[in-house]
């Protein structure tokens, strides 16, 4: 095993499109007073106050009312979660439409779409959680958090206004994964892998929120002697506006797909067999 040691501090890279607020040039506010809020997908209304924080339903109809249109006040929209490239064109087209003083917050970064599902190996875009995977050094992988409405981790469960934890931890699985799809597997031979967890070491520390976040992977120590069985050990963190919200250490393996099938397959029968006595 090589690596760096344990415990050490994930890098403060800052990364392409990171949640910190972008706004249009400030020459667009002259005379104005500047009103920053948030549209959060419907599914986050708790989160919604209607102050700083708007569902997608609300604030399309904010817009289209003309209500943003108070005298010597400039709107400004945010995205948080849940909001995809499809609510991005309906609240663009819809600024453009309306009389009132409001617009899009960075709408380049806005139209960033969430990786592939092969990326981190998922079938369905909706459970993507990342977006932008980038690394800054061979071992340091960061993403954004993009939580999509219809995810299945967020389709039955009350949380109050916070996101939940199993989110976190998934997250926190999809980097490792998407880390080692774009910065390892390149140099592999052609075969495919499946990823399978020895332990995970995770602590919360704040509760998230569905705004802007990131989630980063520093790998510590790795053993890739065998092409069919590859073995890390990752420092991973989410973090929301530069506060912690969770890390964790992970070990995992990343196994050829054709020895991990016949493996499960054979302690699928020996389960089996075990329960039918």
């Amino acid at each position: 095993m090589t690596g760096d040691p344990a415990g050490t501090e994930l890098p403060r890279t800052p990364l392409p499109g990171s949640p910190r607020p972008e706004t249009p040039d400030d020459r667009a506010f002259e005379g104005h007073t500047r009103r920053n809020v948030v549209v959060v997908a419907d599914r986050f209304a708790s989160f919604a106050r209607g102050d700083q924080v708007l569902t997608m339903t609300d604030m399309l109809a904010l817009i289209t009312s003309g209500r943003p249109d108070v005298p010597g006040c400039h709107w400004v929209v945010h995205l948080g979660q849940g909001i995809d490239a499809t609510d991005h064109d309906l609240l663009e087209a819809a600024c453009d439409k309306s009389e009132a003083m409001v617009c899009l917050a960075d709408p380049a970064a806005s139209r960033q779409q969430a990786e592939r599902p092969a990326t981190v190996h998922k079938d369905r875009p909706e459970n993507v959680l990342l977006a932008g995977v980038h690394s800054p050094s061979a071992t340091h992988c960061q993403a954004e958090l993009r939580i999509h409405r219809d995810n299945e981790l967020i389709l039955d469960h009350h949380t109050g206004e916070h996101v939940q934890g199993i989110v976190i931890i998934e997250a926190m699985r999809q980097i490792c994964i998407a880390q080692f799809e774009t910065a390892v597997r390149p140099a592999l031979g052609p075969a495919a892998y499946a990823g399978v967890w020895k332990r995970i070491d995770l602590s919360f520390e704040d509760f998230l929120f569905p705004l802007p976040a990131t989630v980063e992977s520093l790998i510590e120590e790795s053993d890739v002697s065998r092409d069919s069985h590859l073995k890390f050990r990752a420092s991973t963190a989410v973090r929301q506006q530069g506060r912690g919200v969770a890390t964790a250490v992970i070990e995992y393996s990343m196994i050829g797909q054709s020895r991990i099938d016949a493996l499960e397959r054979r302690k699928a029968d020996q389960a089996t067999r075990a329960y039918l006595g």
